[in-house]
């Protein structure tokens, strides 16, 4: 299901704000970062057409900017240019499953490394992360789709599934994160928007449940320091993705 949780953050003001955080970053990498995350938020549903004068007018800065940005997230695999000009990339599931190949490989080797690196207070921090999660499921059960998981309040489901995939960006971050290990917490970074994008194609009520049941047996298998365990529940879990990205 393509959801969009909101309306794009496009403006001026957003554009001001983003820079007094990162007072470094050029127009050029403000204007990508702006439309890179409304494309992984899925503000900019897949598929719809961006207009670069719209979106200087929007930013009220010109077009060369913009321009260089769209060139920097058709690069990057955010955009797809065409005849009719650049639009939001849809999903195809030989990118989708080329991701996993890599991320399979990064978090196989984070969650063993986590086994004997992780803190106690990363341990916490994930703790809290599983509660979160069931929180948000029970407020979904009572409110948002009944016993049968069939939607009774759409508009709540959505804002519940989208928050339910931060939670679970949350929690792959932290495993990866407790590995203590640089270059691999690196390489997570780099796929993360990537992950972030795709991962709304495959959320559902059923998804998310499956989601919240195999991150508790992961953090179990940590927690008993289970290097072989943990490394096979993380690839089962990843690897089912597939079949619930299959049906977009």
């Amino acid at each position: 299901m393509k959801r969009e949780p909101g309306r794009s953050g496009l403006s001026s003001a957003k554009m001001e704000a983003l820079r007094e955080k990162n007072p470094f970053l050029s127009n050029t990498e403000l204007v990508y970062t702006l439309v890179r995350d409304d494309i992984v938020e899925h503000r900019m549903p897949p598929g719809s057409k961006l207009n670069q004068e719209q979106i200087a007018d929007q930013l009220q800065i010109s077009r060369t900017p913009v321009r260089e940005a769209f060139t920097m997230l058709e690069r990057d695999g955010f955009l797809s240019k065409g005849a009719q000009g650049y639009t939001v990339y849809a999903i195809k599931i030989g990118d989708y499953m080329a991701l996993l190949d890599l991320r399979v490989a990064v978090e196989s080797l984070a969650v063993r490394l986590a086994c004997s690196r992780i803190r106690t207070s990363e341990l916490r921090r994930i703790e809290k992360n599983l509660a979160d999660t069931d929180a948000l499921i029970e407020k979904g059960a009572q409110s948002a789709w009944d016993a049968d998981f069939r939607v009774t309040d759409r508009a709540l489901a959505d804002k519940l599934l989208f928050e339910l995939g931060k939670k679970d960006m949350e929690f792959h971050r932290l495993v990866v994160v407790s590995s203590h290990n640089k270059y691999v917490v690196q390489c997570y970074e780099d796929m993360l928007p990537r992950i972030h994008f795709f991962r709304y194609f495959a959320l559902d009520v059923n998804a998310c449940l499956n989601m919240a049941a195999r991150h508790r047996m992961i953090y179990e298998a940590i927690t008993k320091r289970d290097e072989e365990l943990s490394e096979s529940r993380m690839r089962t879990h990843l690897e089912l993705t597939v079949t619930r990205a299959m049906r977009y």
